[in-house]
C-alpha cells in the first residue's frame, strides 16, 4: 500500500496525518509547541523545536508503517520569519504571525501588486527589523519552507506562501526582489528528497514544496471552487472565499451599502491559492485564543464550561471587541485593544461568556459583508478548525451571519490538505481538484434561528469609534 504523510506546523502544536491512496486517514498524532512572549507585542518560537517535533509526530501517526510512505508535505503557520545562515541554521528565534515588533518598519505597498495590507505581521517588516538589529541572513524563510530546507536542502516556497509576504508580485507570479529569498514553485512540486530517514520514512522520499495553513485548511475540506465562506476557528480565525480572478479591496470597488465603505484601509487581502485560484481573506484575529482567554478570565477550566454559560444567556447589552492581539476589522490596527463595553452591576459571567462568542462572530460578519460588497456571493459558511466542535458557538455564528453553517467532517483539515498536496506530488492524484474531491461531506448543517442584528449594530458603532 502507498501512503502519504501530511504535516501541519501550527502555533500550539505540530500535527500529522497519514493517508492511503483514497485519502482515508489511517493514522494521526500531535506534539505540543510553546510560544515565548519576551515583551508585549512580541511572539517567538524556536525553529529547532519544530524540527525536533517532526520525528515524534510522524512516528505516532505512522505506527511503524514508514516504509510505505511515498511522499510527504508540510503546511503551516504563515507570516513567520526565520533567518538562517549558509548551512540553514537559525540565527534568531522565529518571529511568528502574532509578533508585532516591526510596526516602525512597515512600508507602503501597492495593493494591486502585492494584494497585501501593509502590516507588521507580514514577513517584509520582520526582515527589516531583524536586519536593523544585526541579523545577517543567507536566506529568509517562512516556517514551512524552513522545515522543507532542513529536510531536503532545497530552498523553496509556493506562490500562496509568497503572496503573504509583502514581497511578491501577485500578477507576475514572482518576487519583487528575490535576494535572500527561497525560489518559488507550485505547492505540489517536489522540493527535494529526504536527506536522512525520518520516523521510518526512507531517505530519498519526495518532499513537496507545501503551502500555508490558511490555504491547506480549506483545501483539506475539499474547497476548490468559489462559493462558501471558509471560516477556520483555530487560535486565530481566518475568514475568506475563493475567486477565479484577483479582487482587490479598494474603496471604489465596494458596494455603496457597505457599512464601512468610507474607511480607506482594506479589510481583506488577495492571495494565490494552491489550485491556481485566488483566496480573498482576512488572515485572522485571536479567536480560539480569545475563547481560552475568556475561559481563564471567568475562572473556568474548559471551553465546554464557557459554552454552557453562554448557552443559557443573552449578552444583555455587553459588546466584546475582539482585539486581544490588535484589531483586524473594520481596519487593521496593531495598537487597538480589546474591550468589554456596556458592563453594569447586573451582569454576571454568563452574559460575558455570551458577549465574547458574539463579538468574535460579529468580526466574521464584518469580513463576510466586505466580501459580498466586493461582488463575491456567499451562500453559506464552511466551518473548520477546533472551534467547530462548539454547537453553541456554531448557532451564535449562524444567527450572527444569517447564513447556514456547514461543519466540516474533520477538524484537522490543514494536515489533510498537506497530505493531498503530497498525493499529487507522488502522482497518486493528477491534481489538487481530484485529491480534494476525496474530502468527506460536512458532518452537519447549522441554520439561523434568530437575528442578532441589534447586538451587531452596537458592535459596529463601537468598532467605528475604536478603529
Amino acid at each position: 500500500m502507498r501512503l502519504v504523510a501530511g504535516i501541519d506546523l501550527g502555533t500550539q502544536s505540530v500535527k500529522a496525518v497519514v493517508c492511503d491512496e483514497a485519502m482515508t486517514v489511517v493514522g494521526s498524532h500531535s506534539v505540543a509547541l510553546t510560544t515565548q512572549f519576551p515583551q508585549p507585542g512580541w511572539a517567538e518560537q524556536d525553529p529547532r523545536a519544530w524540527e525536533a517535533a517532526l520525528g515524534p509526530v510522524l512516528a505516532g501517526a505512522l505506527a511503524g508503517r514508514g516504509r510505505e510512505v511515498v511522499a510527504l508535505a508540510i503546511a503551516g503557520q504563515l507570516d513567520g520569519c526565520v533567518a538562517v545562515d549558509a548551512n540553514t541554521e537559525p540565527l534568531h528565534p522565529a518571529l511568528i504571525w502574532q509578533d508585532r515588533r516591526a510596526t516602525a518598519y512597515v512600508t507602503d505597498v501597492d495593493l494591486e501588486t502585492t494584494g497585501q495590507v501593509a502590516d507588521a505581521s507580514h514577513m517584509a517588516p520582520k526582515i527589516a527589523w531583524l536586519r536593523a538589529h544585526g541579523i545577517r541572513a543567507a536566506r529568509w524563510h517562512q516556517p514551512v519552507s524552513y522545515l522543507v530546507a532542513r529536510l531536503t536542502g532545497a530552498h523553496m516556497l509556493d506562490p500562496s506562501h509568497a503572496s503573504t509576504t509583502m514581497l511578491y508580485d501577485l500578477r507576475a507570479g514572482s518576487w519583487l526582489d528575490p535576494t535572500e529569498l527561497p525560489a518559488i514553485a507550485p505547492a505540489t512540486s517536489i522540493a527535494g528528497l529526504l536527506r536522512a530517514p525520518l520516523a521510518g520514512i526512507a531517505a530519498g522520499t519526495p518532499v513537496a514544496v507545501g503551502t500555508g495553513d490558511d490555504f491547506s485548511t480549506p483545501l483539506g475540506a475539499g474547497l476548490v471552487v468559489p462559493g462558501p465562506l471558509a471560516v477556520t476557528l483555530g487560535t486565530a480565525e481566518v475568514v475568506g472565499t475563493l475567486s477565479q480572478a484577483p479582487i482587490f479591496d479598494r474603496p471604489a470597488a465596494r458596494a455603496t451599502d457597505d457599512p464601512y465603505r468610507a474607511l480607506p484601509s482594506p479589510m481583506v487581502e488577495t492571495h494565490a491559492y494552491p489550485t491556481g485560484a485566488y483566496f480573498i481573506e482576512n488572515p485572522g484575529w485571536l479567536s480560539g485564543g480569545a475563547v481560552r482567554w475568556a475561559t481563564r478570565l471567568l475562572g473556568l477550566t474548559s471551553d465546554q464550561e464557557l459554552d454552557a454559560l453562554a448557552a443559557g444567556a443573552r449578552s444583555e447589552g455587553i459588546t466584546f471587541i475582539p482585539a486581544l492581539a490588535g484589531a483586524m476589522t473594520p481596519v487593521w490596527n496593531a495598537d487597538a485593544r480589546a474591550s468589554l463595553h456596556g458592563l453594569t452591576a447586573m451582569h454576571d459571567r454568563p452574559h460575558v461568556a455570551r458577549a465574547v462568542l458574539e463579538g468574535l462572530a460579529f468580526a466574521c460578519r464584518d469580513v463576510a459583508t466586505r466580501l459580498r460588497s466586493l461582488g463575491l456571493a456567499i451562500p453559506h459558511a464552511l466551518v473548520l478548525g477546533g472551534g467547530s466542535a462548539s454547537d453553541v458557538w456554531l448557532q451564535i455564528r449562524a444567527d450572527a451571519l444569517q447564513i447556514p453553517h456547514h461543519v466540516a467532517a474533520r477538524s484537522d483539515t490543514s494536515a489533510l490538505g498537506a497530505a493531498m498536496i503530497a498525493s499529487v506530488a507522488a502522482g497518486i492524484h493528477g491534481d489538487l481538484s481530484r485529491a480534494a474531491a476525496t474530502a468527506p461531506p460536512p458532518r452537519s448543517v447549522v441554520s439561523p434561528r434568530a437575528s442578532l442584528d441589534d447586538a451587531y449594530a452596537r458592535y459596529q458603532n463601537l468598532a467605528r469609534r475604536t478603529s
